[in-house]
């Protein structure tokens, strides 16, 4: 099974190469790279000019199109049975393709299968899933296929995918006939464009998961969320939105949905008042309030209204649960 690996990248000549190397690294060898420069005005041509052989490709957008555009282009161009996107700046342990592809090659019925992730903050380092809460839930309640393999059903991953994305664009694996058959993804979206293609995947296949961190997500200044972490919680908050008016009487979904609605509006509202938007906040609060009727939304609206040196107060009316995100 080849391997079509993806690196979109926009002005990122300064460590695009260590991506590229930690790809080359891989112990399984039936692979190929296709870098996708978005538009790029640094020297990233000639960073990945440095590589270029029979297993590294180099395509470049003549604007910069955004990354489900960069994306769509490296699928379109590849030729593996599996995709690939590994960031410009994060990196792949060693035995992160033979890990992933093995499970692929052992369960037909799974669309994609993906792996814990190391996050490298720079100052500190942590794991994707330890900072989930309703995918962890997942994990306990399921038997293990095999050491570190998990599988789960089309249906479980999305009602986990409503509530929280435990899937992170560098550290999954998907079929090239799942990827063809639901187009890619949506170019409409500048940011959170992951979330949106595995909602859509896990309402036709199931998933699978090793429970290992093959993968390190570097957060950086420059990364896109960083830059775009505001239009990143929009954007999410949105796609829940609108994915809960087709749910019907789903209550299961209905529920989960409303979790995912209630934190991306916590976290929305303690960003526009800590910007100085105090009415943008208020709505944003009242909004999670009436999708949700979740009581401590309509509080923070109230507590909005105050100056941010009073704020604090809020903590000691909230339950403990939502006190982390306290604006």
């Amino acid at each position: 099974m080849k391997v079509s690996i993806i690196i979109r990248t926009y002005n990122r000549a300064y460590i695009i190469g260590e991506a590229i190397e930690s790809a080359l690294n891989q112990t399984y060898g039936n692979f190929e790279i296709i870098v996708v420069d978005d538009g790029s005005t640094d020297g990233t041509a000639a960073a990945v000019e440095k590589f270029r052989s029979e297993k590294v490709r180099y395509i470049r957008h003549d604007r910069n199109r955004g990354v489900s555009a960069a994306g769509n282009t490296g699928i379109k161009a590849a030729n593996g049975d599996i995709i690939a996107h590994l960031d410009s700046d994060d990196l792949w342990k060693p035995e992160m393709l033979s890990s992933l592809v093995d499970v692929l090659r052992r369960h037909r019925q799974i669309g994609a299968v993906f792996c814990d992730v190391e996050v490298d903050r720079g100052k500190s380092i942590s794991s994707i899933v330890s900072s989930m809460r309703a995918f962890p839930k997942l994990l306990a309640s399921r038997a293990r296929s095999d050491l570190d393999v998990f599988l789960f059903s089309g249906r479980e991953m999305y009602l986990c995918l409503l509530e929280e994305v435990p899937v992170k664009p560098t550290a999954v694996l998907i079929r090239r006939t799942v990827l063809d058959e639901l187009r890619g993804y949506d170019e409409s979206w500048c940011s959170g464009e992951d979330w949106e293609l595995y909602l859509r995947i896990s309402k036709h296949y199931g998933f699978g998961y090793v429970d290992r961190k093959l993968a390190v997500m570097r957060v950086l200044e420059d990364s896109t969320l960083s830059r775009l972490q505001e239009e990143d919680k929009s954007s999410l908050l949105q796609l829940a939105v609108s994915e809960k008016k087709g749910l019907r009487r789903d209550r299961e979904a209905l529920e989960a949905a409303n979790r995912a609605i209630a934190r991306h509006c916590k976290d929305l509202g303690w960003i526009y008042l800590h910007s100085g938007r105090r009415m943008k906040s208020i709505s944003t609060y009242a909004l999670g309030f009436a999708e949700t009727g979740h009581v401590p939304l309509a509080m923070r609206a109230g507590v909005a209204l105050m100056p941010l040196s009073l704020t604090a107060g809020l903590k000691k009316l909230l339950p403990s649960s939502d006190r982390s995100l306290t604006p």
